[in-house]
């Protein structure tokens, strides 16, 4: 029993510290000691406006009523990604959450829409989701609790403020027991036998000590990288976007219930709908834009009033080779960094911390346990990696040496099979622990242009039932479900309706 960890050392606070703090606390039910250091001197990024459904989980989990979260946070709902500009300008899909339609005679419904496709249908993929429904005509319901219902299958997730979602979780965690203490970490005390870290020291003298260390400072890991010297994997060859600049505006238009992401030149721009604000950035190359052109292109798409000064943020896209390394993990940006195009930024936290809680060690911190932590995370990231990177190979952009550059690049082995395997024979291949599926990859293959050249031959067997009929009754059903539906700011208005604090 001695052999136990006792304390637990959260270095950064922020989404990822308050997240880590929170779950640990609920989780180890106060066998463990948890201290959280965070200095409002430094601050936070506040990446994770935008989100996917699996936070929905992890709040559930934590036992956060869903009314309380999304009223205090400045919520609003998320049921698709709309991509602008992205196959060619001008052009739009979106990708919506949960399943496409439903599947029968024990096939996945893509197969019979692409039967129908390659027959002559002109109908999109997407118009078959009821997240696409509900999104375009900005309505929203909640997910049927009926099986059988056409509107069971689709899913959500939330846009909310990550500054008052981290304050939120504080005042949960700290109920759990967990201590805060502000201040600055100046400097690390490491083992030098086992090289593993004993305790920090703050800008007062103070010196903590711990057991565990979970590092959460951002980008310059000052634990798994300036202490422990772990290196970072640099994907710049590959996804070569490396600044982004963030602004705040007043609501000018309806609050819609999807996050948009806008192509231009040299990046793209998002457009994420709070309750009282929108949420603005512009993702770029610095190879190809320069930051005052980033500015004028990003200020000048606002329709509102700035609410705040612009925020530069320089960053590198990639990972740590190893996120568990001694007695030290690494969660948030401080693991690594994926550009915000699919909303993963929260979802890695999260995984991270649910992977922790899974494999959470004693005093030994055996390395059978670091390597499996870390294998899980490296395929993690890089099926994440190749769902992002699918985004600006599969594009027909060539007006500017940006998008020609992303139309010439090599792209990962792992990636081309997929899409070899898309292109020549129907088939798509996510494995369950994947976070994008099947109908994920498929949204963004075909709003981009990319169709196989025949179905897979299982297909030809299929000819028990009229497809185009069947499409028709399916169509019909979910146009209709959303009409009926709520509009998705009176839905807010009647359920979730934010109050600011004073």
């Amino acid at each position: 029993m001695n052999s136990l960890i006792k304390n637990v050392v959260i270095v950064g606070g922020g989404s990822a510290g308050w997240m880590t703090a929170a779950m640990l606390a609920k989780q180890l039910n106060s066998s463990v000691n948890i201290t959280l250091i965070e200095s409002e001197e430094i601050g936070t990024i506040g990446v994770g406006e935008a989100t996917i459904p699996p936070i929905k989980r992890f709040n559930a989990l934590l036992g956060i009523d869903e009314s309380e979260f999304i009223k205090f946070c400045n919520g609003s709902i998320k049921l698709a990604i709309e991509f602008e500009n992205w196959r060619t300008q001008n052009h739009k899909y979106m990708h919506p959450f949960g399943s496409f339609a439903t599947d029968f005679d024990y096939m996945p419904f893509p197969y019979f829409w692409l039967q129908a496709k390659l027959n002559g249908d002109k109908r999109e993929l997407q118009e078959f989701s009821m997240a696409w429904q509900l999104a375009s005509n900005n309505k929203f319901m909640l997910p049927s609790t009926d099986p059988k219902s056409l509107s069971y299958n689709f899913d959500y997730a939330y846009h909310f403020d990550a500054g008052l979602y981290a304050k939120f979780l504080r005042a949960f965690a700290e109920k759990l027991g967990v201590n805060r203490i502000e201040g600055k970490v100046v400097n690390v005390v490491s083992n030098s036998v086992n090289q593993h870290i004993e305790s920090v020291t703050l800008a007062t003298k103070q010196q903590v000590d711990g057991d565990f260390f979970v590092d959460c400072s951002g980008q310059r890991a000052i634990l798994l990288g300036d202490t422990l010297g772990v290196e970072f994997e640099d994907w710049g060859e590959h996804l070569f976007n490396d600044r982004a600049i963030a602004v705040q505006s007043a609501h000018m238009t309806s609050i819609s219930p999807y996050t948009r992401s806008i192509a231009h030149h040299a990046g793209w721009q998002w457009r994420i709908p709070l309750q009282t604000r929108m949420g603005n950035g512009n993702v770029y190359s610095s190879d190809y834009m320069s930051d005052d052109e980033a500015l004028t292109t990003l200020t000048s798409a606002i329709d509102g009033p700035l609410l705040t000064e612009p925020n530069v943020i320089k960053f590198k896209t990639g990972r740590r080779t190893k996120s568990w390394q001694h007695n030290c993990i690494a969660i948030g940006l401080s693991a690594g960094f994926l550009e915000p195009l699919e909303s993963t930024s929260l979802h890695l936290i999260q995984s991270a911390i649910m992977r922790l809680v899974r494999l959470f060690p004693d005093n030994s911190c055996s390395p059978l346990l670091q390597d499996e932590f870390n294998q899980e995370t490296q395929k993690e990231y890089e099926h994440l990696r190749d769902f992002i990177i699918l985004h600006y190979k599969a594009t027909e952009r060539n007006d500017s040496p940006y998008w020609q550059r992303c139309q010439e690049m090599d792209i990962p082995a792992s990636l081309q099979r997929k899409i070899d395997l898309f292109k020549q024979h129907g088939h798509l291949v996510a494995h369950d622990k994947e976070l994008f599926k099947q109908d994920n990859w498929l949204a963004v293959l075909t709003g981009q242009g990319i169709l196989p050249q025949a179905v897979a031959p299982i297909m030809a067997g299929k000819t028990q039932f009229d497809l185009t009929r069947t499409l028709d009754g399916i169509e019909k059903n979910l146009k209709a479900t959303a009409a009926n539906s709520l509009s998705h700011e009176m839905y807010l208005a009647k359920h979730w309706r934010h109050i600011p604090a004073d």
